[in-house]
Order: C-alpha cells, then sequence, then structure tokens
C-alpha cells in the first residue's frame, strides 16, 4: 500500500494518489521504476571504494548514468508504457510512463533542482504526440520523481512521485513503496573433464643394445668415407 509522504522539513507537502489522479500511473508500475532506481544505486554503493580515492560526486555520477542505462533497458521489456524520450540536451534524460513524461533526481520531494522544475524538449514532445494521436490532455506541471539517499550508508531511503506547477512549485508528493531488492546469482561455469588417453612408453633399449647399434653405424661410417673417397 502507498503511504503518504513526510517531510522533517519546514514545509509539509499535501500528499495525493497518483493512480486516481492519472490513470497511466498504475502502483504496480510506480513501484516497478522505484526498485530500479533503488537496486541500481545499491550496486554502485556496493562497489563504492573511497580508501582508493572514490568519491561522492563520482559515485553520483555513476549512478545517474547507471540508472538511465537500466530504463533503457527495461524499456524493451515493459514496451507497452515505459518509454525513453528524445532529448536534444546531451545529459538530460526522461522518460514516460504511458502518456506521463518523468524525469528523476536526487533530493527531498519539496525542493527539487531548480532545472527540474521546468519541461525538457523531450518531454514537450512526448505530450503534443499523445495530444495529437491519443488526444491525452497536457499537464499544467511536470511530475518527478524524488530520491532520497542516506548521508552515511548512501543507500535509497525513499522514492516519490511529485507534482511541480507551471510556476516550478512542488504541489504534492506520495511515497512509492519500494519491494525486495533484485540479487543477482552468480554461478561459477567450470570446464568439462578431458579423458586423456594412458601415453604409450616406447621400452628402453638395453645397455648391450645399444653399443651393437653404435658399433655398426661406426662401421657404416667407414664404410661410406671409403666409397666417397673422404
Amino acid at each position: 500500500m502507498f503511504m503518504a509522504y513526510e517531510t522533517e522539513s519546514e514545509v509539509q507537502l499535501p500528499t495525493f494518489e497518483p493512480w486516481i489522479k492519472y490513470s497511466s500511473l498504475t502502483q504496480e508500475r510506480l513501484s516497478i521504476v522505484a526498485n530500479i532506481i533503488r537496486d541500481v544505486r545499491h550496486e554502485a554503493v556496493l562497489q563504492h571504494e573511497p580508501a582508493r580515492g572514490d568519491t561522492n560526486w563520482g559515485m553520483g555520477c555513476r549512478v545517474y548514468e547507471r540508472t538511465c542505462f537500466a530504463l533503457q533497458g527495461y524499456a524493451s521489456k515493459y514496451p507497452d508504457w515505459l518509454i525513453i524520450l528524445p532529448e536534444t540536451k546531451g545529459l538530460q534524460f526522461s522518460f514516460a510512463i504511458g502518456s506521463l513524461p518523468f524525469r528523476f533526481y536526487r533530493g527531498a520531494p519539496n525542493d527539487p533542482p531548480d532545472r527540474y522544475r521546468i519541461s525538457t524538449y523531450g518531454e514537450l514532445h512526448h505530450q503534443q504526440m499523445c495530444l495529437e494521436i491519443e488526444g491525452f490532455r497536457p499537464l499544467d506541471g511536470v511530475l518527478r520523481i524524488a530520491v532520497e539517499t542516506s548521508t552515511g550508508t548512501l543507500e535509497v531511503t525513499a522514492v516519490s512521485v511529485v507534482e511541480v506547477d507551471d510556476a516550478g512549485n512542488p504541489l504534492a508528493a506520495c511515497a512509492i513503496p519500494l519491494g525486495q531488492r533484485q540479487t543477482r546469482n552468480i554461478t561459477v561455469i567450470q570446464a568439462k573433464a578431458v579423458e586423456l588417453a594412458p601415453p604409450q612408453l616406447e621400452p628402453l633399449a638395453k645397455i648391450e643394445e645399444v653399443g651393437e647399434v653404435e658399433t655398426n653405424a661406426a662401421t657404416e661410417d667407414e664404410d661410406t668415407k671409403a666409397d666417397t673417397g673422404s
């Protein structure tokens, strides 16, 4: 069940149920996206090594790139509703759940970064296409996914859907329940045993036989010299 979002900040955002207001945002779809974001960051945290020079800034860049990559991969698994939107700026990334475009950021729901308070080219283009093809009414503002993390463990503590109005002000938020973390099973593949035939050993010649061979060889050599005049 979805839970109302509570923040320790002085500004309390009202809560809302996105699946009631927006038909595309089912609880299952939102949970899938939230779990992808959570699991990608968890794997990055496991590989984070401050003792070898890794910084939180570097991990943040790694998490962002890997999250974009993971969502692109899952878009082929859920082609009916998870859509990657084309952007004109290289580092911008947006996606859509059905007809509704999204971007994600790390931070509190009530304080999205300024650049996440406005629509991107990809978002506007997607809404225009949905309006022309399916008749969906464009959003009055934007929808964002806020990813909160622990300052101690760096792990995800909450993932929320945030409504932002056309002036860039956060209106309401809803915390998405996170399911069980997916773990990767690693199987060690061993090569099949190859049966080799026993080695064939030649019997060693006796000392007497070796001497006889050497004597015969010396005799043949002398005869050859005589024949060739050497």
